[in-house]
Order: C-alpha cells, then sequence, then structure tokens
C-alpha cells in the first residue's frame, strides 16, 4: 500500500454534479486511507446543503484567500485538488502576476 495523500474535493458544480458518483469515490479512497476534504469558498452562513450531503471535514475558506493559502495557514497540505475552478486554488493574485499562463484550446465539433 502507498503513502496516504490528502485530498480536496470542491464542492459546487464539481461534487454537486453528481453526488452519487463522488460518494462512491469517497468510500474507496477512505478504503485506501486517504484524507478527503471538502474545501469551499461559500460562505459557511449559506452552507446547510453541504453539511447535511458530506460526511467528510468541510474547510471554508475565508474571502479573499485562496484554497491553497487557506489550507496551508492551518497547517494542512493537500496532495491532489478536484475543482471546477483551478484558479480558487491558486488565487487570481498570483495568476494576475504573469506567474501562470492560461492556453486556450479551441474545441472542435
Amino acid at each position: 500500500m502507498g503513502k496516504f495523500m490528502n485530498i480536496s474535493l470542491d464542492y459546487d458544480d464539481t461534487y454537486s454534479l453528481d453526488p452519487q458518483t463522488w460518494d462512491k469515490v469517497i468510500n474507496i479512497l477512505h478504503k485506501a486511507n486517504h484524507n478527503v476534504y471538502c474545501i469551499t469558498k461559500r460562505y459557511e452562513t449559506l452552507a446547510d446543503d453541504i453539511k447535511e450531503s458530506l460526511n467528510i471535514p468541510i474547510i471554508f475558506v475565508t474571502k479573499g484567500k485562496s484554497k491553497s493559502r487557506e489550507v496551508r495557514e492551518r497547517g494542512l497540505k493537500i496532495d491532489v485538488w478536484i475543482d471546477d475552478k483551478p484558479i480558487s486554488i491558486i488565487g487570481r493574485q498570483i495568476y494576475n502576476q504573469g506567474k501562470l499562463h492560461r492556453k486556450h484550446f479551441t474545441r472542435q465539433i
């Protein structure tokens, strides 16, 4: 068995799009001794649905912070991020400083 991982799963437009499948994925990850966290930028006061849906730790990100900064300040290292908006992980400030370059892909039909 490999090293355990800390895995972040976003809620809105990630978990919420297919909760039944994500619950199966979470169970598989737990059986493999990995930790799964829901890390969301949603305000905690507007998150009753998240709290009712998930049986994993939920981390609410303080307004203005990136998800990676929030967890780092809490002493947590995330190994794998699952998120529909990767920019929320690194934050717009880093992105806007030109440290990352967006590639545009054209989808052909």
